[in-house]
């Protein structure tokens, strides 16, 4: 049996029961958190234009766009709410490899809202989703590259485009009943529709990328989801695509491992292992902002005590788009600005689209304060052992260094607050619970009825596998109804 055929065969023939009991707990908080980053998404420039555009493409079909009221088709609705989960890039991250979560959550939901489907299918088709966006993305190598004299140069960043596109399509597969065959043919249509990388160089040069980041992330959970329409419909790009180096040519030259791509299916489960994001930046700023948020919160430095900021991390920082300290022209520059993370942590602007006001982009305390801010290399993250691969893990030795009262406050971090691994800071689900709330505030920010809502949601989705009806839920997050 291919490679590629093993591994639908795993995607379609998992059922709830054989999903670990600690991995589904773990999913329904991942789906809670998924939900959340797309409702506090809607307020912003880029999630405004999302309800726009669903106006143009039609409304009133079987599909809910998240924290919006708006109804439309299920094709609509999944790119809409893919879309939107990574519009503040607060969405979870796996290994820094990409976002599989809005992709798998973006599918799955608009077709079980169509379908009257119950909760448990909801929940196994997300949880598998996401399972195999990973195992495709762990297993193309090489993950850190390195220089003619061994020392680390950056990470390969090939699989953030990407995976997306193969968790959606799993999801939606098995929502529409598709046998492994299908959803084998279903993986080629999917290679087919990737973005490939020539054009990602780019983002070692400019500051301003624009608003749609590296890739349209509805895009991935529409597209996979007409992978799968279109493979039961009889229409199929490469057969077989993972038993051969064809989908490491998406990549351009990377290398696919297809036995640890299928190795422990069903009894290791990769899910648990990904990191929540607690702050509205690219992942690879959260290692240097632990340390940072920890100065701050330890010694209780006040704002106007800040002399300097030096932060130290990975040896990719001197990009433009990460080093630049002046005003972000957009959402995007400024989830990729290490300044302006740092500035939002100092000045103690909740975690959120509050980062991204007029007054926190262009406003004098964040345009001062990000002027303090300096990057450079922490020199440890230039020895490949120190970023822990060969354990499983992630880490990207960072430090930060403050001055403030006279003095120097210092701390180090090798893992981001919300990663999974020993060794890293450790938060609880009351933490994701918080963020969420958070979120889903931003909808009616003054209603008492709506915080009691927000409750009710919490508990829905946490108890998702009762929920007879997965429209019930849907309705609940229409802060109208």
């Amino acid at each position: 049996m291919s490679i590629t055929l093993q591994l639908a065969e795993f995607a379609i023939e998992t059922r709830h029961d054989d999903i670990p009991e600690p991995v589904r707990r773990a999913a329904k908080l991942l789906l809670l958190d998924t939900v959340g980053c797309a409702i506090g998404a809607v307020p912003t420039d880029p999630g405004l234009a999302v309800r726009r555009m669903v106006e143009r493409s039609g409304t009133g079909g079987p599909a809910s766009v998240l924290g919006t009221g708006q109804k439309t088709s299920v094709a609509t609705a999944a790119w809409a709410n893919g879309r939107l989960g990574n519009v503040l890039d607060m969405d979870e991250c796996y290994k820094v490899q990409g976002h599989h979560a809005q992709a798998s959550l973006g599918a799955a939901l608009a077709l079980a809202e169509e379908q009257g489907r119950d909760g448990k299918t909801l929940l196994t088709a997300f949880t598998m989703g996401f399972e195999v966006g990973v195992r495709l993305g762990n297993f193309l190598t090489p993950r850190v590259t390195v220089d003619e004299q061994g020392r680390t140069k950056g990470w390969t960043g090939l699989v953030g485009p990407g995976q997306g596109v193969h968790a959606a399509c799993t999801a939606a597969s098995r929502l529409i009943g598709a046998t492994p065959s299908e959803l084998a043919d279903a993986f080629g249509n999917c290679a087919q529709y990737m973005v490939g990388r020539d054009w990602s160089r780019q983002w070692g040069r400019d500051t301003d990328l624009g608003t749609l980041k590296y890739a349209d992330t509805g895009w991935n959970a529409q597209g996979g989801l007409m992978a799968a329409w279109h493979a039961r419909e009889g229409i199929r790009g490469i057969r077989n695509i993972f038993d051969t180096d064809s989908y490491a040519q998406v990549f351009q030259g990377a290398i696919l491992d297809p036995e640890a791509m299928l190795a422990n299916r069903g009894t290791d489960w990769y899910l648990p292992g990904t990191s929540i994001k607690f702050w509205p930046c690219c992942r690879w700023i959260h290692y240097a902002l632990t340390a940072f948020d920890e100065v701050v919160r330890r010694n209780e430095l006040r704002p106007e005590e800040i002399e300097s900021i030096d932060l130290r991390s990975f040896p990719m920082i001197p990009y433009p788009r990460f080093s630049d300290g002046g005003d972000p022209p957009n959402l995007v520059a400024a989830t990729f600005s290490f300044a302006h993370a740092a500035a939002m942590v100092a000045l103690g602007v909740p975690a959120g689209p509050e980062w991204f006001s007029d007054q926190n982009m262009s406003g004098a305390a964040g345009r001062a304060m990000r002027r303090k801010v300096r990057l450079g290399n922490e020199e440890k993250g230039y020895d490949p052992k120190t970023w822990g691969l060969e354990q499983q893990v992630l880490k990207v030795p960072s430090r930060a260094v403050v001055r403030a009262r006279g003095r120097e406050f210092g701390a180090e971090s090798d893992f981001a607050f919300g990663d999974t691994w020993d060794g890293a800071p450790r938060y609880t689900e009351q933490d994701v619970f918080d963020k969420f709330r958070r979120m889903a505030r931003t909808q009616a920010p003054l209603s008492q009825r709506w915080d009691a809502r927000i409750d009710e949601l919490i508990e829905m989705v946490m108890h998702l596998e009762d929920l007879a009806d997965v429209r019930v839920l849907t309705r609940a997050l229409d802060p109208a109804c």
